[in-house]
Formats: C-alpha cells, sequence, structure tokens
C-alpha cells in the first residue's frame, strides 16, 4: 500500500483548485486483531466554526485546502454547526459586513468546499438556541445546571415561531447556495433546552420541535435524515426518546451520535430507536488522557492509545462509524489517527504516523520511523522524558522546512518544559513568576502564529482550563502590583 495520496485536479471552484484525492484502500483480515477489516462507513468530521477558532478564522481557500488534507487523512463526511452565539440575525442586520454575515458565508464557503470534494454534508443544529437581537424576556426558557445559552421556550408560541421562522430561513439560503445536504444532526444541550413546565421533559419536546424542523427541511431536501446528538443525555433520557418515538415516530430517527464521555473509550450501553444507527460522538480534542491541554491549551493534542482502543470497541459494539468533534488544528495528528485507521487506509498508528511524518514533515521511510515513536509518546504529555523528547526533535527536524505542523510540536515542547520548571509553587519568587511570564507568552505566540487566532472565546480561551498553578500565580501577581499601587497614590 503506498503510503500516500494520488492527486488528481477535478475541478476548479473560482480561483481555488480543488483537488480529489484516491485513496487507495486497504481492506485487513478479520483476524480478531486491533485493525478493522473494512472501514467504517461513517467518517465524518464535525468542525464548528464558531467561538474564534481556526475554523471561523480561516479564509474560504485556506479552509478548502485544509478540507483536502482531511480527505486525505480519510474523512468521508464534514459537519457544522448553525452558529448564533454572540451575533445577532445576518438577514435582518443592516450593518454593511458584521461578524454574522462574514460567519455565515465563510460557513457556506466551506460547506461548498468539502462537498466538491466529494465529502457528504451534514448540518449539526441547537434548535432553540437564537440569535441576540431575537431574545425575549416574555418567551426565555428556563435555565438549570446545563441549561443555558442564548434561548427561547419552544413551548410559548411566540418563542417557537422565532425559532420555525430561523429554519426556514436557513434551509431555503443553503440550498439556494447549491448546498446539498443528507443529513442533519439536532442536539438538546450546549447550547439548548427549557426547565419550563410546559417543556417538561425536556428531551420529549425537544423531539417534537426537531420533528417540525424536519419537515421543513425536507421542502428543500426532501431525503435529508434526521440524526441525534447525545452529547449530555441522561440514561432516563434515552428511554423517554425510545419511549416516544415507539409511540408517536415510529421508525423516523435515522441515526444517533452517542456521547463518548471524557477518559472513556466508548459510549453507555443504551438503547436506541428501531432502525436508528449507532454512531459515536468522537472528541477528538485531546490525548489519551485528559488534563488541561484539551481544545490544544498547551499545544498539539494526539492520542493514539484512546483512537485506537476506541475504534476497536465500535467495531466490536456494531457501530457504523462516529461524528469527530474538533475545535480546529490543534488536533490535526488526531484527524490523520482516526480517519487513517477507521478508513482502513492504515493499519494502525505507527503506520498512520510515518505517513504523516513522510506528507508533512518530508522525512524519509527510515526517519518517519523515528517520527512517528516520537509523535505518539505525546499521548501523555507528563510522562514524556524531557528534555531528552526536545533534543531528539531538534535532531528529526534539521533541514525540515518550518511550518505550522512543525512548529506546532515545537511549542509543545517548549511550553511542557515551563509548565514542568514552575510545577506548584509553594512561593511565588521572581524566577518563578519569569518563568509564567514566559510560558504565557509561549503561548500567546501559539494562538496567534500556529493557530493564527483573533479573540477567543468560551470555551476555547485558554483561561478557561489554566494550569494547575494558575490560580496561586494570579493571587501572587495581585499581591505584588498593590505595593506599587500604593506608590502611585502616594
Amino acid at each position: 500500500m503506498k503510503p500516500f495520496a494520488q492527486h488528481k485536479t477535478v475541478a476548479l471552484m473560482g480561483r481555488q483548485l480543488i483537488v480529489l484525492l484516491l485513496m487507495p484502500m486497504a481492506v485487513w483480515p478479520a483476524d480478531g486483531s486491533e485493525t478493522p477489516s473494512a472501514p467504517f462507513p461513517v467518517r465524518e468530521c464535525y468542525c464548528p466554526s464558531h467561538f474564534g477558532n481556526a475554523y471561523e478564522a480561516m479564509g474560504p481557500r485556506e479552509m478548502a485546502a485544509y478540507l483536502a488534507e482531511m480527505k486525505w487523512m480519510g474523512f468521508n463526511r464534514y459537519g457544522d454547526w448553525i452558529t448564533t452565539t454572540d451575533i445577532c440575525n445576518p438577514y435582518t442586520s443592516d450593518a454593511t459586513w458584521d461578524l454574522a454575515k462574514e460567519q455565515l458565508d465563510r460557513k457556506k464557503k466551506a460547506f461548498l468546499a468539502a462537498q466538491n470534494l466529494g465529502l457528504g454534508l451534514n448540518l449539526i443544529i441547537t434548535p432553540n438556541h437564537v440569535y441576540l437581537d431575537q431574545l425575549r424576556p416574555h418567551y426565555a426558557a428556563t435555565k438549570s445546571k446545563k441549561i443555558f445559552g442564548q434561548l427561547v421556550c419552544p413551548s410559548h408560541p411566540e418563542g417557537r415561531k422565532i425559532i420555525l421562522a430561523n429554519f426556514e430561513r436557513w434551509f431555503d439560503d443553503f440550498s439556494d447556495s447549491g448546498l446539498r445536504f443528507s443529513a442533519f444532526t439536532a442536539a438538546p444541550y450546549d447550547y439548548g433546552g427549557c426547565d419550563c413546565e410546559k417543556c417538561r421533559p425536556w428531551i420529549v419536546t425537544f423531539a417534537r420541535l426537531v420533528r417540525e424542523i424536519h419537515e421543513i427541511a425536507r421542502r428543500r431536501y426532501p431525503d435529508i435524515e434526521p440524526w441525534f446528538c447525545s452529547w449530555w443525555w441522561t440514561t432516563e433520557e434515552h428511554a423517554q426518546f425510545n419511549d416516544w418515538i415507539a409511540k408517536e415516530a415510529p421508525g423516523w430517527p435515522k441515526a444517533m451520535t452517542m456521547h463518548i464521555e471524557y477518559g472513556q473509550t466508548c459510549p453507555k450501553d443504551v438503547a436506541v430507536p428501531e432502525g436508528c444507527r449507532k454512531l459515536a460522538f468522537f472528541h477528538i480534542g485531546y490525548g489519551d488522557q485528559r488534563d488541561m491541554e484539551v481544545y490544544g491549551r498547551c499545544g498539539a493534542v494526539i492520542a493514539p492509545n484512546r483512537i485506537q482502543t476506541t475504534l476497536r470497541e465500535l467495531r466490536q459494539r456494531g457501530f457504523g462509524g462516529f461524528q469527530a468533534y474538533s475545535e480546529g488544528v490543534l488536533d490535526d495528528c488526531n484527524k490523520a489517527l482516526l480517519a487513517g485507521i477507521s478508513s482502513a487506509r492504515f493499519k494502525d498508528d505507527n503506520e498512520t504516523l510515518r505517513a504523516y511524518a513522510q506528507r508533512y514533515f518530508g522525512a524519509t521511510p527510515e526517519g518517519a520511523d523515528n517520527w512517528a515513536k516520537w509523535l505518539s509518546q505525546w499521548g501523555n504529555r507528563t510522562k514524556v522524558p524531557l528534555p531528552a523528547a526536545a533534543k531528539e526533535l531538534e535532531s528529526l527536524s534539521q533541514g525540515v522546512k518550518s511550518t505550522w505542523r512543525l512548529e506546532h510540536w515545537r511549542i509543545k515542547v517548549e511550553m511542557e518544559t515551563l509548565d514542568r520548571a514552575i510545577g506548584v509553587p509553594k512561593q511565588w519568587t521572581p524566577e518563578k513568576m519569569d518563568l509564567a511570564d514566559k510560558y504565557f507568552a509561549v503561548q500567546e505566540r501559539l494562538y496567534r502564529e500556529v493557530y493564527r487566532l483573533g479573540p477567543v472565546r468560551h470555551v476555547l480561551n485558554p483561561r478557561f482550563m489554566p494550569p494547575v498553578w494558575y490560580d496561586s500565580w494570579s493571587k501572587a501577581s495581585k499581591q505584588m502590583q498593590k505595593p506599587a499601587d500604593l506608590l502611585k497614590e502616594q
């Protein structure tokens, strides 16, 4: 099997050259080994362009080029979320060109680029999350611990009217833009929900609302399939959903993306409605171990053991594929591992990482072995031997053209080295404060020069899940500022 895809030019989209990647597909023997005997049919990457992440920041041509690489890796589907967070309605805005209009325009261009590459399209929806200028107190949703966001109550006639009108506008716009969706995936939470008396149980109210939305979608997409994402569902909610489906909509849901919780390698063993395919909702934004590196706060993430184990367990349990949840280029290696192995393009993590090193670092076949070993050790960053790993990286990267992928790993080593040097100080000495300042400077370089981001919002902001020493550093910093403030007052 050749380590690289062959390239064939097939289409021209504006001035952007679109390349289809003809992937040699290997079928491995079903001998009980870790390697699948055939590709998973559904290999979708869900790339929500929001919160200031890389997908939101990329220009259309840049995004098209990255989608081509995802195609090479082995994905066959692409999804994005209808984002309403922090923005007003782009369809009614009288601004010349605001964030909402730019964001929506880039989403449509990314979908079109994916479609031109031959990827199937999925639209992810959180039904009762609306634009900022659509919120009103009298039909606002009742919130609770896991119910938050820009939410309206779908049991209030005016709130429901706004929700359905939004979907009419969205599906009309996407259809008129030439996009061909084969499915939409509805999620009841994050963002979503209403805990008022009329909406309880929420999962049933949500299901009824999605059924109305499906009918709206079918006006422009007659064959579109309704899928559901079980992110944050309880076992009780699965049962409530299944009972309602059996009574009122048998055979209607076509797929359920089952939530794999942090630290787990398989979804909960719960039933889905008859005729509904089981897919996995697979978070690829962290390594083999979950810690502060989730969403790439301290550089590249890689999870060779977690990904291989999860794919093996999904196959054993009869899952038809997955929806990989990605928040940017931070998980580039995980994309390659997940798509490469699940598509049977590569048989394991070592072969995938060898091909990755040859493609992106220009490694020789011999050098690719060393790259694969070096990369895979970062599944658990705390166990990587330093400074030996830093020296090996410098040796491996000799003569390699500097790209964001290589700089990504250099910064990873730099941040890990600084984090360990800081430790958990009992006392913040000037030396420790200097190390912390260097850490934040390197992290800022990571976000600006590698991820190429602007303002990062919500859970993607690095302050959301900081290093273990952050709180004590913050207190020490404030205490050190007080004497200076007093001197200024005098």
